[in-house]
């Protein structure tokens, strides 16, 4: 293993050279980067210090003219892999990685040329959060309050953790900003890392003085406001528990039937959340819900098990999708397992005629259609149930306001059962579960391999060969243009760079029929490069899609970004997806936001996304105003902490 990695730019001059000429001449050209900035600009040294993210270096490598190859056949070229960049320097004989870790370069070494599979080394799943702390965030210490982070230090051989505090009167400290001349510093023992957490907020708090008692009167206040919570979500949840209906039974013959025709093996969450589904529909209490889970983790699945006990009951099943496109996949999916099955199933949302709508809002009335699957069409005022037993929504926070106050109503007194593909934060997760039911998906399916994150400036010859290498495999292509108006330019450039491809398109402006058409097209592979907006974000699941390019990443959120990385990979073959970005027009939010995104490209890490884009975002779509507010004084982690101990205490009296 190497300490160092010494790379220069690709330039006709340094090609003519030998690498026994780089490293002959390398202490010279060291010397001559003081005297020349030629050097300067067209050399660097990678060792184990740097610090800049792996992004920072692609940059550079671009800058250098070195490019892009699904592996390096020659000088000059590089490829990434998950965390890791394999580099041919033109200064050197043969391949180098470089593996990093968070912001970090931990491995530099030589390979050969022909370990086109190398294994890659294992990346943490479950790495400590302040690991993905940078420079001047906020953290919170419970005991002195709200500092900033900077990083760890060694002092006579212990490492601590330094947060920087304001100091005395009228000292500032800014997050991201120089480290205060009059600041006090506390070092923190590593060993009392349990004692800090990343501050998770809506807007940039107060740092705390140290030494005076204004944090321990903002703990005491906090304490209070979630105790006052606390009761309010246990009479909510008393209130619901006294209702009372007849429980659901098994129907073995049935459910074998439904269970066989799945054609994944469970994962061992799978199986744990359809028991305590079928826990909630056996006891008389309706049932309310949620179930969490990233993205292609196979909620679906244990949502048509459940519809498949009530329907066979005799009660009626409503499934709820936010988009036409979505409501479509799930009612093929519903279709086609029900299949030969005495268990009626329709679709109802604007893509039906209107003959069609009236033919199936009767048998609903009537009762004689057991499974609807629609969007919010199912909330208009003319559909009526005869006896409706399950409610099934799919990603509830993306219903508007008015289809919510509809749906409170709707849940009075029947099952429900809430899907989400937005995971919520560890700890509040845990706080809300003693008041609300939830159930979290947290294994990936057998086989699923994480997508790889690719986060670069934008290049065309990158985005053709980014085609051009999932073409080759026979799979199919997302292109996502969030700007409706750059779709026509886009198809232009594309026709002209591939014109013997099968390329589409849809966005929200296209006719229902035209959507469904279009995607029914690409299903059959009939069009095998689709650009799309952000339609495409929620639960379409198509195994043969294996490549996302997003043209503009900075547009985006950090969860959506984590969303449309999910379209892809829904196979067993290794997926690529393509974060692009302007260089001259990179905002700091959307820096932090791709910086993140490159170092969570692991199976699982929608908590650690919703961790992030919470601090980014703030609490308030979570917790309300009021809440949201007193999160805000200690940060979201330690409110949680708070909020889980009230409800433990006051479930304690009350029984």
């Amino acid at each position: 293993m190497a300490e160092e990695l010494f790379i220069a730019a690709r330039l006709p001059e340094f090609e003519k050279k030998t690498p026994a000429w780089f490293r002959h001449n390398k202490r010279n050209i060291e010397k001559g980067k003081h005297q020349n900035v030629f050097w300067e600009h067209n050399t660097i040294v990678l060792d184990l210090s740097w610090q800049n993210g792996m992004r920072a270096l692609v940059e550079r490598l671009i800058e250098f003219g070195y490019e892009m190859n699904a592996w390096p056949e020659e000088r000059g070229e590089f490829s990434i892999r998950g965390g890791t960049i394999i580099i041919w320097p033109v200064n050197e004989r043969g391949l180098w990685r470089v593996d990093f870790f968070g912001n970090a370069i931990e491995i530099i070494e030589e390979i050969a040329k022909s370990e086109k599979d190398f294994p890659e080394r294992k990346k943490k799943r479950d790495r400590a959060l302040f690991e993905y702390l940078r420079d001047g965030d906020y953290i919170v210490h419970i005991d002195h309050g709200i500092g900033i982070w900077r990083g760890i230090a060694k002092v006579a051989a212990k490492e601590y953790f330094l947060i920087e505090y304001r100091g005395p009167a009228r000292t500032t400290v800014q997050s991201g900003g120089p480290r205060g001349g009059d600041a006090d510093t506390l070092h923190v023992p590593i060993s009392e890392a349990g004692r800090i957490s990343p501050y998770i907020g809506f807007r940039a708090p107060q740092v705390t003085r140290l030494g005076t008692p204004l944090w321990k009167r903002t703990l005491k206040k906090t304490k209070e406001d979630a105790v006052e919570f606390a009761k309010k979500l246990l009479t909510m949840h008393a209130a619901r528990a006294t209702t009372a209906r007849e429980a659901y039974s098994e129907f073995a013959e049935l459910e074998e039937k439904i269970a066989s025709g799945f054609l994944h093996e469970e994962t061992p969450a799978q199986k744990r959340v359809i028991k305590e589904v079928f826990a909630d529909l056996a006891s008389p209490a309706p049932m309310d819900r949620i179930i969490i889970g990233d993205v292609g983790f196979g909620k679906t699945e244990v949502a048509l098990r459940a519809s498949a006990r009530v329907a066979a009951s005799g009660k009626q099943v409503a499934l709820l999708a936010p988009t036409t496109l979505l409501c479509d996949q799930h009612y093929r999916t519903w279709q086609a397992r029900f299949k030969d099955l005495p268990v009626s199933v329709a679709r109802l949302s604007r893509l039906e005629s209107g003959t069609t709508q009236k033919k199936i809002l009767g048998e609903l009335s009537m009762g004689t259609l057991d499974i609807i699957v629609g969007t919010h069409r199912l909330l208009s005022r003319d559909v009526v149930f005869k006896n409706l037993g399950l409610l099934v929504v799919d990603e509830e926070q993306r219903f508007g306001v008015r289809a919510k106050e509809h749906l409170k109503n709707l849940k009075k007194d029947i099952d429900v059962l809430t899907l989400s593909a937005t995971p919520l934060p560890r700890t509040l997760s845990l706080a809300l579960s003693h008041v609300k039911r939830m159930s979290v998906l947290e294994d990936a399916p057998l086989g699923r391999l994480a997508p790889e994150t690719l986060v670069l400036p934008y290049d065309k010859k990158i985005l053709k060969l980014a085609i051009a290498r999932e073409i080759a495999r026979g799979g199919q292509i997302y292109i996502l243009e969030n700007r409706i108006h750059k779709i026509p330019k886009t198809l232009e450039m594309l026709a002209h760079m591939l014109p013997e491809r099968k390329i589409g398109y849809i966005h929200g402006r296209v006719g229902e029929k035209q959507l469904v058409e279009t995607m029914e097209k690409f299903r059959e592979n009939k069009i095998e490069i689709l650009v799309s907006t952000t339609i495409i974000e929620n639960g379409i699941d198509l195994a043969s899609v294996n490549t996302l390019i997003v043209s503009d990443s900075t547009l985006f959120g950090l969860a959506d970004l984590h969303q449309l990385r999910g379209r892809v990979g829904r196979g067993d073959a290794q997926a690529y997806a393509y974060f692009f970005y302007n260089r001259e027009h990179l905002p700091k939010k959307a820096e932090q936001r791709l910086d993140i995104l490159q170092d969570t490209q692991f199976l699982g890490a929608g908590s650690v996304i919703a961790e992030k884009d919470l601090e980014m975002r703030g609490a308030g779509n979570i917790l309300g105003r009021e809440q949201s507010g007193a999160a805000a004084r200690v940060g979201l982690n330690l409110y949680s902490q708070f909020l889980a101990d009230a409800v433990e205490k006051l479930r304690a009296v009350q029984s």
